[in-house]
């Protein structure tokens, strides 16, 4: 088996992000756009760094740097599946968070990857332990302070990353 088959989908790395900040993060959850943007970049970066790549993971690149051109889209079906919860905050933010519901999903999901690919449990790891540095980043802080969200910053607008 590659390295790369029978990883999960990048959605699964959206719930391990917000499932992570909820338990580490002071926040209990992952609050503003901005952040729930950049940190989905990192955890990809992280990946490619580990010589995986997703397929349909691209980002291009915005007058806010790398983004995911259905990212909204995707929260918003989660939410509605009752997977995500989007709370407004002061009508300025949204802090996200899992449901009970989406919990089981990333949960389940986990445990069926880390039965079917023997390398899943050490990429997670490394996720992780890129997550923990930059969990209590803000979002600004994390596109002022990231190499390569910086690096993407300087591709031409519109450019597929």
């Amino acid at each position: 088996m590659e390295r790369n088959e029978l990883l999960p989908h990048k959605t699964f790395w959206l719930f391990d992000i917000i499932d992570f900040a909820e338990t580490n993060a002071s926040e209990k959850g992952v609050i503003g756009a901005l952040k729930l943007e950049k940190l989905n970049v990192k955890v990809r970066e992280e990946l490619r760094k580990n010589d995986f790549y997703l397929e349909g993971w691209d980002f291009i690149r915005d007058f806010r740097g790398p983004t995911d051109p259905g990212l909204s889209r995707m929260l918003d079906k989660y939410q509605k599946l009752d997977l995500i919860e989007l709370q407004d905050i002061e009508n300025r933010t949204i802090k996200y968070t899992l449901t009970e519901k989406g919990r089981n999903f990333k949960h389940g999901l986990e445990k069926y990857t880390s039965k079917i690919n023997p390398v899943f449990q050490g990429l997670k790891e490394s996720v992780n332990n890129m997550l923990l540095k930059e969990i209590h980043k803000s979002g600004k802080e994390l596109v002022e302070t990231s190499y390569e969200i910086k690096e993407m910053k300087k591709e031409i607008l519109g450019k597929k990353l």
